[in-house]
C-alpha cells in the first residue's frame, strides 16, 4: 500500500512537474511570512526546568521584591581624547549622572537606579568611583531576565536613554550585567544560524558539484534542503518555537541530513537513466525503491530526535522537535518536488545543448524512430 503510494506521488510530479514546482514555490511563500517571526531564547532560566529547586526559589524572591538583574553603566574618563574641553575628573559629571538616571527611572521596568548622583554630597562614593576617579559606575535593577523579549527590549531601552541625554565630549559609555550579556548572547545566535546556514549549504553545493560535475545537478538537491530549512524556520516562527544556543546549528544540521535523501534519490534516478529506462521508470524507481528506505531512515531518525523530550532539560527538547520537524521536511520534498526538479533539469540541459543522450524530447524521438524502423521491418517481412 505504502509503495502504491509513493508510486502515485512520482506518477504526478511526471505528469505535471511544472505544476508541482509552483505548488511548493507558492507555499514556501505562504510560510516565508514566519521566518522573521523566530524568536530567541537566550535566558539560562528558559533553558532549565522550572520545577528545578533553585530556579523556583529564585522566583519566589522576584515575587517578594527580592531577586534582581543588574545592568551596569560604566561611565569612563577618555584619556587619550584630544578635546580641551572635557573633565579630568568623573566626580564632575555628577549632574549629568543625575539627569541619566531620573530619565532611566521612568522606564516601567526598572525598578531602581543607583549611582553617585543619588548620594550625598560628602558621602563616601569609593563603591561607585575607582581610586584614580576616573570611572564611576551605574546600577540599574530589574527582574526581567527570565523574559526574553522584555529583557532584550529594556536593553535597547537603556541605551537609547542614556544616547539620548547626550554625553560629555570625553567620555565613553560601557553597558554589561545579566541582561545586556543575555541581549549580546541572543544576536550571536541569530548571526550562528545565518552564517552555519549559508557556509554549510556553500560547502555542500561544492561538494555535490565536484562529485556529479554539473552546476545544474549541484542546484537541485540544494534547493530542496534550502525549502526544507526555510520551512522549519516558518514552522518556528508561526507555532512560537524558540531557537536557542543549541538549537542555533540546527539548521546547517537538517541540511547535512536532507542533503543525504536528496542525493540517494537524484543518484538512483541517474543510474537508471544511464541504464536505458524511460524517464517514467526512472522516477518510479527512484521514489519508490529509494523512497522506501529513506522512509525507514527518516522515521527511526526522527523518533531518535524526538527522544529529546523526554529528558528534563527544555533546551534539549526544543532541539530535537525542531530537528524531527526539519527531517520531516527534507523527506518530504525529497520524494515530493526533487523528482519534478530533475525532470525540468533534463529538459533546461536538453534545450541549452539542443543535444542530449538522456533528454526528455530526445527519448521521444528516439521512441519514434524505433517505431519506424518496427514498422518497416514488419512490411519487408510480410512482402517478403
Amino acid at each position: 500500500m505504502y509503495k502504491q503510494l509513493l508510486k502515485k506521488i512520482a506518477h504526478f510530479q511526471i505528469q505535471h512537474p511544472v505544476f508541482t514546482i509552483l505548488l511548493i514555490i507558492s507555499l514556501t511563500i505562504a510560510i516565508w511570512g514566519g521566518v522573521n517571526k523566530v524568536q530567541t531564547v537566550a535566558s539560562l532560566e528558559q533553558m532549565m526546568p522550572k520545577t528545578t529547586p533553585e530556579i523556583k526559589a529564585f522566583n519566589v524572591l522576584r515575587d517578594n521584591n527580592l531577586g534582581e538583574d543588574m545592568i551596569a553603566i560604566v561611565f569612563e574618563l577618555n584619556r587619550n581624547s584630544t578635546l580641551t574641553t572635557g573633565t579630568n575628573d568623573i566626580l564632575d559629571i555628577r549632574d549629568y549622572l543625575g539627569v541619566v538616571q531620573h530619565e532611566l527611572l521612568q522606564e516601567h521596568d526598572i525598578l531602581d537606579v543607583y549611582s553617585i548622583a543619588s548620594l550625598p554630597e560628602n558621602s563616601d562614593m569609593s563603591a561607585y568611583v575607582n581610586d584614580d576617579h576616573s570611572k564611576t559606575i551605574m546600577l540599574v535593577r530589574t527582574d526581567i531576565a527570565a523574559n526574553d523579549y522584555r529583557m532584550n527590549q529594556l536593553s535597547s531601552e537603556v541605551q537609547d536613554i542614556v544616547d539620548s541625554v547626550g554625553k560629555p565630549s570625553n567620555i565613553d559609555i560601557h553597558y554589561t550585567g545579566t541582561p545586556i550579556i543575555q541581549q549580546k548572547l541572543g544576536v550571536l545566535i541569530n548571526q550562528d544560524r545565518n552564517s552555519t546556514q549559508w557556509i554549510s549549504t556553500l560547502f555542500v553545493f561544492v561538494i555535490i558539484m565536484l562529485v556529479f560535475r554539473s552546476f545544474l545537478s549541484a542546484i537541485v538537491p540544494i534547493l530542496v534542503v534550502f525549502v526544507s530549512v526555510n520551512w522549519l524556520y516558518g514552522t518556528m516562527g508561526y507555532t512560537h518555537l524558540p531557537i536557542s544556543t543549541l538549537a542555533g546549528g540546527v539548521a546547517a544540521m537538517v541540511i547535512g541530513i536532507g542533503i543525504d535523501f536528496a542525493i540517494h534519490i537524484m543518484n538512483k534516478f541517474k543510474h537508471e537513466r544511464k541504464n536505458g529506462h524511460s524517464i517514467e521508470t526512472s522516477i518510479e524507481l527512484a521514489v519508490i525503491e529509494t523512497g522506501t528506505a529513506l522512509s525507514a531512515t527518516s522515521l527511526t531518525t526522527m523518533v531518535a530526535f524526538l527522544a529529546f523530550l523526554f529528558g528534563d532539560m527544555p533546551e534539549m527538547g526544543r532541539f530535537g522537535m525542531l530537528m524531527a520537524i526539519g527531517i520531516v521536511y527534507s523527506f518530504i520534498f525529497s520524494i515530493f518536488g526533487l523528482p519534478a526538479l530533475l525532470i525540468m533539469e533534463e529538459k533546461i540541459i536538453y534545450h541549452i545543448k539542443k543535444k542530449m543522450k538522456f533528454g526528455i524530447e530526445h527519448e521521444f524521438h528516439l521512441e519514434e524512430e524505433k517505431k519506424s524502423k518496427t514498422k518497416k521491418l514488419n512490411g519487408g517481412a510480410e512482402h517478403v
